[in-house]
């Protein structure tokens, strides 16, 4: 899916509201769905879109190859406009709810949000619902869609905003100079807002045009975890269950790729989507990156020899310095707050994300959350209390690894899939015992006996973590780069690339 953002209320500001889409030009063929001045604008690119346009509009761009007929932003008889960045995997189901004269009209996951959000507010006036009544049904209602998204909704005078609770898919708003959000920070940045905030996942915001106010409405996720139970043998198979059906919701239609770095985490889901693909009739292919040189990177020369053992197809995509300096010039302002490690993962999920596209993939799978629900850094042998940490390092990914990630994959024109963060899976792990995740020796021991239960070799289920990247090697190549370019540090030559 491609990017919103919208304004309101901007009659005092003296910004360029049209800023925050024009920055779409760079990012490929993208359509715009404009609502403003009570109609619907299509252009062919963000470049097309003239600014300002009004002091209040709602933008969602797509890509027309992929999303031909799609109506990501309607206005219905109810005066109901939604603009939406969504990934759903039971959209199929929930449209049979709307019978035939509804839901033979729905085409795509984005056309049954937004008859999904128009039903819940035709129920909210009829039932005549106050502000605190809406918000908490919304909360509910939400809870049906299995699958990530972002959206603002205005009904009426109401603005409403909020994003899937694991917070995959990025939202922001700006209260500085009227009302303004967008998926991406710098977005509004450009457009001269000056106080932007990324929204919780766990809060619905509403603004009221009538008197520029907002009310959040905190959302329950997480808030009390029971320890589950049973061994741990009974504890690896319900893992392995979940696990298997956050993988098939996600296996798409058509041919799609893992990220693979043959760590435990990536080998397990390469090896289930490997099963489930075969079982549908798709094809998957794993993406191994690296630095080129004499000596390849260690996640390529594992991946390589993990393939040829579990019968994976594997396409390798090694890049000299150049090209990573190349990349920088993307991946660097795109990500915002480029610091080295961050930086470095980065690079990573472009390199995986740009192979792949050629390959003509629009869909990747990753193995973003294992770490953090499994206690797979080496500051959890350190901890005081493991699943306390973990659950904190769970609501806090959205600050950073999601939000970079999903940045990352949506300008390569990527659909990113993260199993190991649907929300079933999430809960149940964040309530298995403290032991069945660290050992004296080991980390991510249940995984570990997942990886073992699916027949996994034991320098898979037995290897240790390397972050990315260092099992690229796209670290040294920084450590290179910026010698090279006179720099005395790494975080002063990535910073070099801010203004490209």
């Amino acid at each position: 899916m491609g990017r919103i953002a919208g304004y309101y209320s901007m009659e005092n500001a003296v910004s360029d509201p049209g800023a925050i889409f024009r920055e779409m030009e760079g990012r490929g063929n993208y359509d715009a769905l404009i609502y403003t001045k009570g109609e619907v604008l299509s252009f062919s690119s963000g470049s097309e879109i003239p600014g300002p346009l009004s002091d209040d509009a709602m933008i969602s761009f797509f890509d027309p190859a992929r999303f031909s007929s799609i109506r990501t932003l309607l206005r219905s008889e109810d005066d109901i406009i939604t603009v939406c960045d969504v990934d759903l995997y039971n959209w199929e189901q929930l449209s049979s709810s709307f019978g035939d004269d509804v839901g033979g009209a729905i085409r795509n996951d984005a056309d049954l949000f937004v008859h999904f959000l128009k039903s819940l507010f035709k129920k909210i006036a009829a039932d005549k619902l106050d502000l605190s009544e809406t918000l908490s049904f919304l909360e509910t209602s939400l809870r049906q869609l299995r699958g990530v998204y972002a959206f603002a909704c205005r009904v009426g005078d109401r603005v409403y905003l909020a994003r899937d609770l694991i917070g995959v898919k990025p939202l922001w708003y700006d209260l500085s100079r009227g009302f303004a959000f967008a998926s991406e920070k710098k977005f509004l940045e450009k457009a001269g807002f000056l106080e932007v905030k990324e929204l919780s996942p766990r809060q619905i915001l509403c603004y009221d045009l009538r008197d520029n106010t907002i009310a959040l409405h905190d959302r329950e996720f997480l808030s009390e975890i029971a320890e589950v139970g049973g061994s741990e043998d009974a504890v690896r198979d319900e893992v392995l269950n979940l696990l298997k059906d956050a993988v098939s919701v996600r296996v798409p239609d058509e041919n799609f790729g893992v990220m693979f770095s043959a760590g435990i985490d990536s080998t397990i889901i390469a090896s289930v989507c490997k099963e489930i693909a075969e079982e549908k009739g798709v094809s998957v292919t794993c993406y191994s990156v690296g630095l080129s040189g004499e000596i390849s990177s260690p996640d390529i020369i594992c991946a390589k020899r993990m393939a040829g053992e579990l019968g994976f197809e594997l396409k390798v995509h090694e890049i000299d310095l150049g090209t990573v300096e190349e990349y920088l010039k993307v991946v660097v302002p795109l990500i915002e707050d480029a610091i080295v490690p961050k930086t470095g993962v980065a690079m990573t999920m472009y390199a995986a994300c740009v192979a792949a596209k050629k390959d003509g993939i629009n869909v990747l799978f990753a193995g973003a959350g294992a770490d953090e629900l499994f206690a797979g850094y080496d500051r959890y042998k350190r901890s005081g209390n493991i699943n306390q940490d973990c659950l904190k390092d769970i609501l806090e990914m959205h600050e950073v690894n999601t939000y970079r990630d999903d940045t990352v994959a949506s300008f390569t024109g990527i659909t990113l899939r993260l199993p190991y963060l649907d929300e079933k899976f999430v809960e149940y792990s964040l309530a298995i015992p403290e032991k069945f995740k660290m050992s004296d020796d080991m980390n991510k021991v249940v995984l570990r006996r997942v990886g073992e239960e699916l027949g996994l070799p034991g320098i898979i289920t037995k290897r240790s973590k390397k972050a990315a990247q260092y099992g690229s090697r796209f670290d040294k190549a920084l450590t290179k780069l910026s010698k090279r370019a006179g720099f005395s540090n790494k975080t002063d030559y990535i910073n070099s690339f801010e203004g490209e």
